[in-house]
């Protein structure tokens, strides 16, 4: 595991990066990808592709999944579906390349190439209950640190838009700790939007917000199909499957 360390005018902390944590980021991958604008980015200009060949995954004897295959086209919206310990949560840690399946492949692929394996987890953007947030930093220093993480290109501005993006421009200054479960899930938006990945993945996308937190999860949403990306969502609720373009239920594979 290595270690980063990043300055803000008090004294330093030690930030550990891994392939499992800040966000899933591959170690190798941290310190490799290219300086890019979010607006500009080819990644997302491209018509990415996300295909999944085969995938199984188990843990000891209990099986989650088997033989799951499925291709995601730009523009296209995936809605995963199952009962609470099904496996939702592992296929998109899958998906998003931060674990690798016990058989078959998963293959993020930009203007017809496949992205490196230790790149991949760099052009997903996750929100989970599972990721962590820093609460002894503010929401402007998390997000400096992954800016400079995900080498962005003019962090300052790109910051500002995201964090007006998820209604905490007020609060950026103030640290994560005192916010509510609803902010930090805000936070955890502006972290997984700040480098404007190609591919999104929402795990239980309106935990702990409120209605205008859910109005902007839409809003998201919307957006990402409309810029030709690709959005994979897990959820309980039937209603929020059926507002995307397909679905998967884990059941169907096993």
């Amino acid at each position: 595991m290595r270690t980063a360390v990043w300055r803000s005018g008090r004294p330093a902390r030690r930030l550990r990066i891994g392939r499992q944590f800040l966000w899933g980021w591959s170690e190798k991958a941290v310190f490799s990808v290219p300086r890019t604008t979010p607006r500009d980015d080819p990644f997302c200009r491209r018509m990415p592709t996300l295909t999944a060949e085969h995938v199984g995954h188990y843990f000891g004897r209990l099986l989650l999944f088997r033989e799951l295959s499925v291709t995601l086209h730009a523009g296209e919206t995936l809605a995963v579906t199952g009962a609470n310990g099904a496996g939702k949560s592992t296929l998109l840690r899958i998906l998003a390349g931060l674990l690798t399946p016990r058989t078959g492949r998963v293959v993020l692929t930009v203007s017809g190439a496949p992205v490196p394996d230790e790149e991949h987890p760099l052009r997903a953007g996750l929100v989970a209950p599972a990721v962590g947030v820093y609460e002894e930093l503010t929401a402007r220093e998390t997000l400096r640190f992954l800016a400079r993480a995900r080498r962005v290109a003019d962090p300052a501005a790109r910051i500002d838009e995201v964090l007006a993006r998820v209604g905490l421009a007020g609060r950026a200054n103030d640290r994560v700790g005192t916010y509510s479960s609803g902010m930090r899930q805000r936070v955890k938006y502006a972290a997984a939007l700040l480098a404007a990945p190609p591919l999104l993945l929402l795990d239980e996308p309106a935990a702990n917000l409120d209605a205008a937190g859910r109005e902007m999860v839409a809003s998201i949403t919307e957006a990402w199909r409309a810029q030709e990306r690709l959005l994979v969502v897990a959820t309980n609720r039937p209603d929020e499957a059926e507002r995307h373009d397909r679905q998967l239920r884990i059941e169907n594979h096993r």
